[in-house]
């Protein structure tokens, strides 16, 4: 998990614009501020990219923090 958390969080900086970003797996869109909508299916699309995937409706619909993602990614490699 350690592994996938670390590839995911310059993908968050990139997004998200701060440099200063650190993510775990409890971080949601409650702890980054410009964690909108829009940036939400910006970071999803980066994240497939990243990691060459893509992830069903029902998958994303069930990411309620960045440990849901990292586990659906996790389950795919």
């Amino acid at each position: 998990m350690q592994d996938i958390l670390s590839k995911l969080n310059p993908i968050f900086i990139r997004v998200f614009e701060d440099e200063n970003l650190k993510i775990t797996e409890e971080s949601s869109a409650r702890d980054i501020d410009k964690w909108d909508s829009l940036r939400h299916v910006l970071l999803i699309s980066e994240i497939e990219k990243a990691f060459d995937t893509q992830f069903e409706l029902e998958e994303m619909i069930g990411f309620q923090n960045v440990g849901d993602i990292a586990r659906a990614l996790e389950k795919k490699s």
